[in-house]
């Protein structure tokens, strides 16, 4: 039934009550009857509707986007219901469209290598995100809701912020501070933008970005430039002049001139050892290096290294001793540990004073081996061991004319250590000496141990 119907429907009953209750005057009974039935048809009337408009509301709310009215009253309802669905439709798409480009947003924001941090006019950080809390070590929860000046504490990036935000305009300036005793290199990139809704509001957006890593590649990469022209143009030096003594009529002079292509075959030798160790350093590093595992005797080995320094010992009165008990033997590539002991035994000879003793120790763990190469010499500074494995890095650099020698040593160390999944440890003190650890893997090794090599991993 139509609500039209039924309101007509309403009204003639309620006319013909009428007339039939001027009908009945006299007839007190009878007109008390006719208005208590009446007033029942009126009270039911509105229970109808209101239960009517009840269910169809409840239905509404239950299934809003796809209702259509149904029962009583089509006509009263279907206008309601209509643009009630329009609305709840447009409502839900809208929804949806702001879910979408909020998770692209967020996504996008994640996944940025930069640090982000958005800010209101007056600095208040109101977001940031995850490279944010890695770049700068500071958690969301104490960023968001404070002061960038106060969660950054760098007077440059200080001064960056009251820039950005009193001249309005795009501000870039790569920042160096010190943290934890560690120097750290941002490159700030720094904006203010307003809203599109005419109210006003400004927000600056700050992208931090870390160059901490890349500006010491750089000065790695200047230093290793420096220090191979210098150590290349100090041997070519040498033996071009003397090669111009000799032209000049030191040819005359046997003794002169035995004493001068003396001069020219070790520096000739020490541009060979450089050009050989830079070779190796190469190999290393592409790769390519197949690993021959076996089981190796230290105590040959040490024999061996003995043999091979035992010129250099004599010469500097220097004894090279072994603590370990015989035989000790544990795996590995026997021509890269003799590579890392050659390296290591040149270094600790080179920097002792003559009389000294350079020992090889070594022991054995729940799946590790370590060797240790032990010297009583000169020592190194704290301050420069974390750069002693760069390639020809040296302590002292007022010593390197004097104290022969290609400055790779320790690099060469490092990259066999990392090939052989081991790890390298220096401890060390000026004037007390320096020990070095090789750390060796014997439970697993890249490859596995070769098969039919009756060695038990």
């Amino acid at each position: 039934m139509s609500f039209r119907a039924f309101v007509l429907a309403t009204g003639g009953f309620s006319f013909l009550g009428g007339l039939l209750f001027g009908a009945l005057s006299g007839k007190t009974f009878l007109r008390v009857l006719l208005l208590f039935f009446l007033t029942l048809l009126l009270f039911g009337t509105i229970r109808v509707i209101r239960l009517t408009i009840a269910r169809q509301s409840g239905s509404a709310l239950q299934n809003p986007l796809t209702l259509s009215a149904q029962g009583l009253f089509d006509d009263l309802f279907d206008p309601m219901l209509t643009g009630l669905i329009r609305l709840l439709r447009d409502k839900n798409e809208l929804s949806v469209r702001l879910a979408e480009v909020s998770s692209r947003f967020e996504g996008v924001l994640e996944h940025m290598v930069e640090g982000v941090a958005v800010t209101s006019s007056n600095a208040q950080i109101l977001l940031v995100n995850s490279a944010f809390e890695r770049i700068l070590e500071v958690p969301a929860e104490a960023a968001v809701g404070n002061r960038l000046g106060l969660v950054i504490r760098v007077a440059a990036i200080h001064q960056l912020v009251e820039e950005v935000f009193r001249t309005r305009t795009k501000v870039m300036r790569e920042v160096e501070y010190h943290e934890g005793g560690k120097k750290k290199t941002l490159n700030v990139v720094a904006t203010v933008t307003e809203t599109r809704d005419g109210s006003g509001k400004s927000y600056g957006i700050f992208l931090f970005y870390d160059m901490t890593t890349i500006r010491g590649l750089e000065r790695i990469r200047k230093d290793f430039v420096a220090n191979v022209s210098h150590e290349i143009r100090t041997p070519l030096t040498s033996i071009r002049g003397y090669a111009e003594a000799l032209t000049d009529g030191a040819l005359a002079d046997p003794d002169l001139s035995r004493k001068f292509l003396g001069i020219i075959s070790g520096q000739a030798d020490r541009l060979s050892h450089m050009v050989n160790d830079l070779l190796e350093l190469s190999r290393l590093e592409s790769g390519t290096v197949e690993l021959n595992l076996g089981e190796i005797d230290l105590g040959l080995q040490a024999d061996r290294m003995q043999e091979v320094f035992s010129s250099r010992l004599a010469e500097r009165e220097i004894r090279l001793m072994t603590d370990f008990p015989r035989p000790f033997s544990y795996v590995s590539d026997e021509s890269l540990t003799d590579l890392v002991l050659t390296n290591l035994l040149d270094n600790a000879i080179k920097y002792s004073p003559p009389g000294r003793e350079v020992r090889i120790s070594a022991e054995k763990m729940e799946g590790t081996v370590t060797i240790r190469v032990i010297d009583n010499g000169t020592g190194i500074p704290r301050e420069d061991l974390p750069r002693i494995f760069e390639r020809f890095y040296r302590v002292d650099r007022s010593r390197s004319s004097s104290v022969s020698g290609t400055g790779l040593g320790l690099s060469i160390v490092r990259h066999v250590m990392t090939l052989l999944k081991g790890r390298v440890e220096v401890r060390s003190e000026p004037g007390a000496g320096t020990t070095v650890s090789l750390i060796l893997p014997q439970a697993s090794f890249p490859g596995g141990i070769p098969p039919g090599s009756g060695i038990s991993p």
